[in-house]
């Protein structure tokens, strides 16, 4: 009897995986109409044709106690020159300092930490430092066109130097120093000046920095090529203001007093862009405003540079022609890619990550609901296979198309831009070339 129900238990299981396993080859899109109404099945949709107005204009950011400063000029032959500076106060490396009796200024150098740089590393900088004439606030927000009153003293008298980021090694006096640093004489004027502030002065930083408000460190324009460097000003090992000095008494006796800059100071990057010197349609589109030539050729630049605004008017003529509640947005993937542009320079490397807001009425921005999903999903990294950059948008296209929000557009531009200085160039949604700016829709729509 045993065996009998065995048997049958054996031959029902077999029977029941060769119906799982002829059911699994149905097709996808068929498989439960036969348990609705003929009228009424799902039917899935795919489109890259919709229509996107785009186009690259001048931006701006705030620059204050980033990472990371940019010192350096480029002449980029597409985006045009920019020169990069900075300005900062600077900390007491210890309180209560005291030169002696008889102090005499032997040297006041700025020695910077260069951390990576961007261009041609083979042309030669000229550097200029100026002491600031006004104090900078912790209180205020400072752009990357924020100016601070200097003084007309050029305090590194055009040093000229080269960013070297790969080299180290580099010796002072006894002192092996394993990083690549630029290290920048300074005035004898600025130096005694420092060294001759009252010693109450040292006693708080905030009192010395009213008696010192700080330097702008800035580069020469340079004619051609020319790059930027990063600079890690925060590296209290590397980057000091290290004045030099020895008393009278012990002319053999060399001392030095430190200044540093800290997260508690302010400091900000300064930029200063000169698009016209760029290629032509940049110019035409950028600095005339020339929109239309955006559905070729589109830019995006950092150091609050260039951003490119987006904008896909048909979701509103979805809206109209589709009704409410019948339409669902499975996937929708904006995809970017490279501009094939003849001549562009293999110098400037493409940058890694890239950002995508939604725009408010009165310009500000705002996160995609996408975005919180996570990088995984969301993308918007750079991918050199494909060299293209895709973000999912399926939840803010799905808004789009419900109404949620009004439909007044995207900016797209590079991520970290206050504190990099790459740029990139898109192949607009019409480029001569295969691969173009499109938005990939997957959708379903349900029936009554």
């Amino acid at each position: 009897m045993k065996t009998h129900h065995s048997t049958v238990r054996l031959l029902l299981l077999v029977f029941s995986l060769a119906l799982v396993g002829f059911s699994c080859k149905k097709s996808p899109n068929t498989i439960g109409n036969n348990l609705i109404d003929g009228g009424n099945y799902i039917g899935i949709y795919y489109t890259d044709t919709l229509p996107i107005l785009c186009h690259s204009v001048m931006d701006s950011i705030g620059t204050k106690n980033v990472s990371t400063v940019l010192l350096g000029s480029m002449k980029d032959p597409v985006f045009g020159t920019t020169t990069a500076g900075f300005y900062t106060q600077f900390h007491l490396s210890s309180i209560n300092h005291k030169y002696g009796s008889n102090p005499i200024l032997d040297s006041l150098v700025l020695q910077l930490y260069v951390g990576g740089f961007y261009g041609d590393t083979t042309t030669l900088q000229t550097l200029h430092v100026y002491e600031m004439t006004d104090t900078i606030s912790t209180h205020e927000q400072y752009y990357c066109y924020s100016d601070v009153p200097v003084g007309a003293v050029d305090h590194a008298n055009g040093y000229q130097c080269h960013f070297r980021p790969h080299t180290s090694g580099y010796i002072i006096t006894n002192d092996t120093i394993e990083r690549p640093i630029i290290r920048i004489p300074l005035s004898q004027e600025l130096g005694n000046f420092i060294m001759n502030i009252d010693s109450s002065a040292y006693k708080e930083p905030d009192l010395f920095k009213q008696e010192f408000p700080g330097l702008y460190v800035t580069a020469e324009t340079v004619s051609q090529d020319g790059g930027i460097g990063y600079i890690n000003l925060t590296n209290n090992t590397f980057s000091q203001l290290q004045l030099y000095y020895h008393e009278a008494e012990t002319p053999n006796k060399t001392l030095r007093y430190d200044f540093y800059v800290t997260q508690t100071d302010v400091y900000f990057n300064r930029y200063i862009h000169d698009y016209t010197q760029g290629d032509p349609d940049f110019v035409d589109q950028v600095v005339n405003g020339n929109e239309s030539l955006g559905q070729e050729t589109l830019y995006v630049q950092a150091m609050g540079g260039v951003k490119t605004i987006l904008q896909i008017p048909d979701i509103d003529h979805w809206r109209d022609t589709l009704q409410e509640g019948h339409i669902v947005i499975n996937e929708a993937k904006l995809v970017i890619p490279a501009h094939a542009m003849i001549g562009d320079s293999s110098l400037f490397k493409t940058p890694t990550n890239y950002v995508l807001v939604g725009l408010n009425q009165d310009g500000t921005t705002y996160l995609l609901p996408d975005y919180l999903e996570g990088t995984s999903y969301w993308g918007g990294t750079y991918s050199e296979s494909a060299k293209s950059v895709t973000f999912r948008i399926s939840e803010y296209f799905a808004d789009m198309v419900r109404g949620v929000k009004p439909n007044l557009g995207l900016s797209f531009g590079i991520n970290g831009a206050a504190y990099n200085a790459m740029r990139w160039i898109i192949a607009g949604p019409q480029a001569e070339q295969s691969d173009k700016l499109h938005l990939e829709v997957t959708y379903s729509i349900v029936g009554d």
